[in-house]
């Protein structure tokens, strides 16, 4: 018996026809949606708490299926570099030194500054497993769907309307790519930006207040997003305007303090780690600042239309309607929408990815804004008496067209015998041993302090990304790896990828290397003579801040 949620295309098939037959049955058939709309009508019904469990069930169901799906994904090999760096800093959370990203010989906050991940450690500490991240990334977008039904509440919406919200997240592509890849700390920001927007309509200060320092602590490309909802709160919102003014000042001062001041420190360069994804506006921020206001019909070249990003607006708008589109609150999608769309970066300003997460708590803002409009007004209640049947089929295609968008979370795309060989020899790595490895096998061995890309040529054995970085802040490692894991997946690699994969296993026995076992495309090697020096194996040279290298070695 096939297992439909493994086989996902499967899964997506089946329920894509289920819902464009319904939506076809409310075509055809007016007694199917007066059913419909009964039923409706007596959820509708529901008092306030039974309305919030149901909203609870929703998100836990929702929530189950996500750990599944990313479970799913670890055990087939499928996550890969971003969660090998990110849960190998959560290690180091717990182990120190803190905030040390050993793929990169360097400090996490060089690139991200991530304070969340304080608080990320101390669940990790209970579960030092990657699938913890995961597991983390998952209660997140499943706390942001019980935050959108909470908001199309809040807005005086039925039952019906606020689940129509939460299933338009549910199945919306962009939520999905944003947790289908690796983890990533911007889609943290989801749900508590929507828990805050939930607490400010709601009128609860502290909250909204504790939900906004939360928001903080993710990263800093969340911070001028929320300038930007602080000035709106300033233009529209009388009674939260020093809420908003305060926003504002405290989300700019931040994002100047951190950018000018603190990641400097850690940054591996001499300038901002990922600035190379903005280049073409300038070669730092002040120049493309400048750039941009000087030169406006060059800004908006550059930021909707050179690389068709008004294209991939629309897409972004189409899985929910265009509703955010009936209501103010659409330009909130403006700052967090032109900072990716200014990127040069196709992933960026494709929406592609997790980039899109920091748009998303505004989209279904809006959507909740633009259903709590339609469902008021006096033009909707003469459409939905005359051509309801026609409405419920558009819901129903509309959800359709959005599970066909969804990606598959790369499952049923990993031999098996590969990936259960893969596990089998991570295990036999020992713990403190120093690994280089393919990083798709990097989730497998993160839980250690000497760790690194394995070359695919002969020559070198670790790949160290940061080497071509110019700056003080950083130096090549000198440790030798004591063990190298590498793999090919004989089914699906090219002749010249496996020819390469011989000759660089060819290259490592030449170089004081032993294979040491070889099962369903993995191979594992180790030194044949371990040095007593190079016991430690952690590169003490260059500028590493000294608690840094003082933390690994004692490991």
């Amino acid at each position: 018996m096939v297992d439909l949620l493994t086989n996902i295309n499967v899964f997506k098939a089946l329920t894509i026809g289920l819902l464009a037959f319904i939506g076809l049955r409310m075509l055809l058939s007016g007694t199917t949606a007066s059913r419909l709309a009964d039923r409706l009508a007596s959820l509708n019904a529901l008092t306030r708490t039974q309305q919030q469990q149901l909203g609870w069930c929703m998100g836990v169901t929702f929530t189950a299926v996500l750990i599944y799906l990313r479970v799913r994904q670890y055990f087939e090999l499928q996550t890969m570099y971003d969660m090998t760096v990110e849960a190998n800093v959560a290690w180091h959370m717990v182990h120190g030194p803190w905030f040390f990203n050993a793929i990169d010989n360097d400090s996490f906050l060089g690139g991200h500054f991530s304070p969340v991940f304080v608080l990320i450690g101390l669940v990790y500490r209970f579960a030092e497993h990657p699938i913890t991240l995961l597991v983390i990334q998952s209660v997140a977008f499943g706390l942001g769907s019980v935050a959108v039904f909470y908001l199309a509440l809040s807005r005086q919406s039925t039952t019906s309307v606020a689940l129509l919200a939460m299933a338009l997240y549910m199945v919306n592509p962009y939520v999905h790519h944003s947790n289908a890849h690796d983890f990533h700390l911007s889609p943290l920001a989801i749900p508590a930006i929507l828990w805050m927007l939930y607490f400010i309509d709601s009128n609860m200060p502290w909250r909204a207040v504790a939900a906004t320092l939360f928001s903080f602590s993710i990263e800093e490309s969340v911070l001028l997003p929320l300038a930007s909802f602080g000035l709106y709160l300033v233009v529209f919102r009388p009674s939260w305007r020093m809420f908003g003014l305060v926003l504002t000042v405290a989300s700019l001062a931040y994002f100047v303090v951190i950018t000018k001041a603190i990641m400097p420190i850690f940054a591996p360069g001499n300038s901002p780690y990922f600035w190379d994804r903005y280049a073409n506006l300038g070669s730092n921020l002040n120049e493309a600042l400048y750039n941009l206001a000087t030169h406006p019909f060059w800004a908006v070249m550059e930021g909707l239309i050179r690389r068709n990003q008004y294209l991939y607006l629309l897409y972004f708008l189409i899985p929910v309607a265009f509703l955010p589109l009936l209501s103010k609150e659409f330009l909130l999608l403006v700052v967090p929408v032109t900072i990716m769309f200014l990127s040069q970066n196709s992933g960026m300003n494709k929406l592609g990815f997790h980039y899109s997460a920091l748009a998303l708590p505004f989209l279904f803002y809006g959507v909740g804004y633009g259903l709590s409009k339609i469902s008021t007004s006096k033009i909707w209640q003469n459409l939905w008496r005359k051509h309801h049947q026609n409405v419920f089929a558009g819901i129903f295609f509309l959800l359709a067209l959005n599970v066909y968008r969804l990606p598959s979370y790369d499952l049923g795309k990993t031999e098996s015998e590969f990936a259960a060989s893969a596990f089998e020899l991570a295990k036999l790595i020992p713990q403190d041993a120093s690994v280089a490895t393919d990083m798709r096998f990097g989730p497998l061995l993160v839980n250690r302090h000497r760790l690194c890309l394995v070359h695919t040529s002969p020559g070198e054995i670790c790949v160290w990304e940061l080497e071509s970085l110019s700056g003080q802040n950083w130096s090549k490692p000198l440790w030798q790896p004591e063990y190298v894991l590498l793999g090919v997946e004989h089914g699906k690699a090219t002749i010249q990828k496996a020819d390469e994969a011989t000759a660089y296993a060819q290259w490592l026995t030449s170089t004081g290397y032993e294979e040491i076992k070889n099962q369903g495309g993995i191979r594992l090697f180790r030194v044949r003579t371990l040095a007593k020096e190079s016991k430690g194996g952690i590169a003490v040279t260059g500028n590493i801040p000294a608690s840094t290298v003082k933390g690994v070695e004692e490991r």
